[in-house]
């Protein structure tokens, strides 16, 4: 046991700085959603908007006949909703957000959908105090509404919005050649964590589960957001080694 001073210095999220987003493609190889490679920064966000919010866990309580204390009291976990409301309706937006048929290179020509289209994407908020850790949320899945009324005093937007699933995640060393790696609650091994949201350095890079491979590696998609890059790496499962 140790005394932990928590008075030294401080974790405060405030001034969003940027909100990027990674919308998943389905791969027909893996008969499932992967990363893509579209980047897209998200600008004209309004402001107060962005909540990233935990939801009350669901509890199940057996009670005690005799006396008030429960015999067993269950929780299960809790998810994460996230929603933020975009002014912006051009087709670069509408397709990332909210799965609309676009024509490429055709300004103001776009088809919603008469149903709701899966769709996935990774999203990350950064700070503009350098010591902030960026928000990301690897895999949300969308379920966002477009919102036209009130247009004498007020304009359209859409309202991004979508729950945080779980996948694995790893964030590389400084020297991008290891991954680092959690520890599991009870201790023991390490393991690629399998996690809704990710608190990460400013400068790091992001590695997305890709697909499992067949011996000792698995296969990750890394995001480079300032680069505004997505590509694959190979992560050794057991040791976290990349290459």
């Amino acid at each position: 046991m140790s005394l932990i001073i928590t008075n030294t210095g401080r974790t405060v999220f405030k001034n969003a700085e940027s909100l990027m987003m990674v919308p998943y493609v389905y791969n027909s190889t893996y008969d499932d959603y992967v990363l893509g490679s579209d980047v897209y920064d998200l600008s004209a966000i309004i402001g107060d908007s962005i909540v990233i919010e935990q939801q009350d866990g669901d509890t199940i309580v057996k009670n005690n006949e005799f006396v008030a204390s429960p015999l067993v009291e269950c929780v299960s976990g809790a998810k994460y909703g996230f929603t933020a409301q975009c002014i912006d309706l051009q087709n670069k937006v509408l397709k990332a957000c909210f799965s609309v048929m676009t024509v490429t290179g055709v300004e103001n020509l776009a088809a919603f959908n008469d149903d709701h289209v899966l769709k996935y994407a990774m999203i990350r908020i950064r700070f503009r105090d350098s010591s902030m850790p960026d928000v990301i949320l690897p895999k949300v899945q969308l379920n966002s509404k477009l919102l036209i009324s009130q247009l004498k005093t007020r304009v359209s937007q859409g309202n991004i919005a979508g729950t945080a699933k779980t996948t694995y995640i790893a964030v590389p060393s400084s020297t991008s050649t290891q991954a680092y790696q959690f520890n599991k609650p009870e201790g023991g091994t390490t393991y690629t964590p399998y996690a809704p949201v990710l608190f990460a350095p400013k400068d790091s890079v992001t590695l997305i589960f890709h697909h499992k491979g067949s011996g000792s590696t698995d296969t990750y998609s890394k995001v480079d957001f300032d680069e505004g890059a997505v590509t694959t790496v190979s992560v050794n499962r057991s040791n976290g080694t990349i290459s």
